[in-house]
Formats: structure tokens, C-alpha cells, sequence
């Protein structure tokens, strides 16, 4: 379903002539032709995780490597790959869902891990690990 999806949307693209749109959605769907060839079990919302996560990386490292013309690159296809992620939850409802769990669970500052399990368990794919964890530590701290 979602392959069908990037597909219609790649033609979309194509007669579009967007060159940013049609290279982003090319590479996510010659990834997923690729593990359906090798015979891999996999999801495909995990490769579109995966190179969402990637760009992530690259955008922190150009970022600290003060290169903002890939900065900027890497921002727009990271926003032609979230387009086929699930929402992902605002600051202000993980704030709330993890003050929630802190205090039905009694953690206290030690139990980082403990927290992140529970949430990221419960939330893997509408939730960003390194913001959870970020929030949990800011909240745990207080």
C-alpha cells in the first residue's frame, strides 16, 4: 500500500518536473524494491524511518559544519519523507504523556530508562527518541 502510494505520488512528481520531490521519492522506492528483491521481511515505514533518520544526522552535521546551503537541502527532502510518517506528537503532548507516566509510576531522576521504555513503548511511532528523552531528563530534573 504505502509502495503504491510513493509510486502514484513519484508520477505525480515527474509530470510536476519537481526534481527534488521525484529524486527523494526515487530513492525511497528503489530502497523498498530492494528489500522486497532480497526477500527480507521488512516495513516499509521502516526504510521511510530510516532515511528520515539519516537526513536527521546529516542536517545536525551540516549544521555544525556551518554548510547551510545542505542544511537547507536536507530539510526539504526531510519534509518529503515525514510526509509518509505517521504525525509525529506536538512538545507540549509528550510533555504532557510523560508527566502523566512519571507521576503514575513514582520515577524519580535514577529511572531514565525505565521512563524511556514505558513512552517509547507505547509511542515508537508517533514520538522522536532524542526529544522524549530530552523532555524526560528536563522533567525528571524538576
Amino acid at each position: 500500500m504505502m509502495k503504491e502510494r510513493i509510486t502514484k505520488e513519484l508520477k505525480d512528481a515527474m509530470r510536476a518536473r519537481d526534481a527534488m520531490r521525484t529524486s527523494v521519492l526515487r530513492m525511497l522506492l528503489a530502497e523498498i524494491t530492494h528489500l522486497e528483491k532480497s526477500g527480507k521481511d521488512f516495513d516499509c515505514q521502516d526504510v521511510i524511518k530510516g532515511y528520515a533518520k539519516k537526513l536527521k544526522k546529516a542536517i545536525e552535521e551540516y549544521e555544525r559544519l556551518q554548510i547551510r546551503e545542505r542544511v537547507d537541502s536536507n530539510l526539504a527532502e526531510l519534509a518529503i519523507v515525514e510526509e509518509f510518517l505517521p504525525k509525529q506528537l506536538s512538545d507540549e503532548e509528550l510533555k504532557k504523556i510523560i508527566r502523566e507516566i512519571v507521576e503514575s509510576e513514582k520515577l524519580t531522576h535514577k529511572d531514565l530508562g525505565s521512563a524511556m521504555r514505558i513512552i517509547m513503548g507505547k509511542y515508537k511511532d508517533v514520538a522522536d527518541g532524542k526529544k522524549v528523552q530530552t523532555l524526560i531528563k528536563d522533567i525528571l530534573a524538576n
